[in-house]
């Protein structure tokens, strides 16, 4: 049996993350790409097929996979043009029956679970769904007890059709990648070709009651760490420097290099990276990623959030945010995390308001930004890549790459009678 990930194409609702592939950014000291690769494994599954666009960053990182006990096979795609066209270019690898999956679904070898309990003859494929807890643009079905009757890509309306959406695992056969040469070349190719099969009665739908991890926005790499740090186990290198007042409590990764200062408390789960730096009574918590090379100042507390490669900060409070690598943070910083009203937080995505399903996010802050002393971030806010954020500055919208963003302030002096 095979897996195939389509890991080339485009993310253009993952700014200002989007310069390279979201499948390598790291979690816990692996690209998440890795994790699925493990994810994989653990289903019993050890011949991977990877799709990348054209430059092939996922073979310095993965290998010939080897090190994960698979064998993976690369194919690549000059420009993304649909699951269809991306499916298609490794159908040259496919060998019999395989599985279908999105890169970032780490949690795969729960959902496979789903479609062994429905596997049967070789002339049906298996797609997994999920009820749909919120509004959302996915793919709907249409069905008749565990048969697909229809597939319905981002519907207008939903009348008729069920309560399920499509989550991008898929079990299927090489009658189904001859029904897809036959479709129209186009960017929703796969999913035409997907309502044809079911048309013919060769599509069942495996529900799953598991937790679905989904990659779509930038903010949904806080439940993905989250899903990660959940199975990590207590593990403190010999080689890392520890205080004898910190209190390192729980589940928590501390790698080689790691220097933890006194009286700073790491509650887990949590991972600390290769050669990170933890100052004086700094506490980290609530399933926290702070990845290699960072340095976090004294008196920070950050809380649910993933710290990518070379960040550098002062004191202050991130919650529920993702800072992008080799950003620096100046001292006093703060990132609102929930709204005074209590409910959900939106945030700005090409222009739509978007529902972030979270109560408690705080900011998306790019790669390479700097940001001055006595700053703080309202709730849901996306700041850009290479920007600087002046001094005593509230971040009240989001800001572009490539930008200075500052408060204005006037000087009134007057003389004293």
């Amino acid at each position: 049996m095979q897996a195939v990930i389509l890991a080339g194409g485009a993310s253009s609702r993952f700014y200002p993350f989007n310069n390279v592939s979201k499948a390598l950014i790291k979690i816990a000291g692996e690209p998440l790409i890795a994790h699925t690769i493990r994810s994989i494994k653990r289903a019993g599954i050890n011949d991977v097929v990877l799709l990348t666009g054209p430059e092939n960053y996922f073979k310095d990182a993965l290998g010939n996979g080897k090190k994960f006990g698979v064998k993976i096979s690369y194919a690549s795609i000059p420009e993304p043009t649909g699951m269809g066209d991306g499916l298609l270019i490794c159908s040259k690898f496919i060998k019999g029956d395989f599985f279908l999956i999105n890169p970032h679904h780490v949690e795969f070898d729960l959902l496979k679970r789903a479609i062994d309990e429905k596997r049967g003859t070789n002339q049906e494929a298996i797609l997994v769904a999920r009820e749909r807890i919120k509004k959302g643009t996915y793919g709907v079905l249409k069905i008749d007890g565990d048969r697909v009757l229809s597939v319905v890509e981002k519907p207008k309306s939903h009348r008729g059709l069920s309560n399920l959406r499509v989550i991008g695992v898929y079990f299927l056969n090489q009658e189904f990648v001859d029904v897809l040469k036959r479709v129209k070349r186009e960017h929703y190719s796969f999913e035409k070709a997907l309502d044809m099969f079911a048309k013919q009665g060769k599509v069942r739908v495996a529900i799953t009651s598991n937790e679905v991890l989904t990659l779509k926005y930038p903010w949904d790499l806080l439940g993905v760490k989250n899903f990660i740090l959940g199975k990590v186990k207590r593990s403190i290198s010999k080689k890392a420097k520890i205080s004898k007042s910190a209190d390192i409590q729980g589940d928590v990764v501390i790698e080689e290099g790691a220097e933890i200062s006194e009286n700073a408390v790491i509650k887990g789960s949590a991972y600390i990276g290769r050669n990170v730096f933890i100052g004086s009574n700094t506490l980290i918590r609530n399933s926290s990623d702070i990845e290699e090379g960072s340095k976090i100042g004294a008196y920070m507390e950050i809380r649910g959030s993933l710290l990518a490669a070379g960040v550098s900060t002062h004191s202050g409070f991130i919650g529920d945010s993702v800072v992008g690598s080799n950003t620096r943070i100046g001292a006093h910083f703060g990132t609102a995390n929930v709204r005074l009203d209590r409910n959900r937080v939106k945030s700005e995505v090409k222009g739509e308001k978007i529902d972030t399903g979270l109560r408690s996010f705080g900011a998306i802050i790019g790669s390479g930004v700097t940001i001055g002393e006595r700053v703080s971030t309202m709730p849901g806010v996306i700041i850009g890549n290479n920007t600087v954020i002046g001094p005593s500055t509230t971040v009240m919208k989001n800001v572009a790459s490539d930008t200075t963003y500052y408060t204005k302030f006037a000087e009134i002096v007057t003389r004293r009678k």
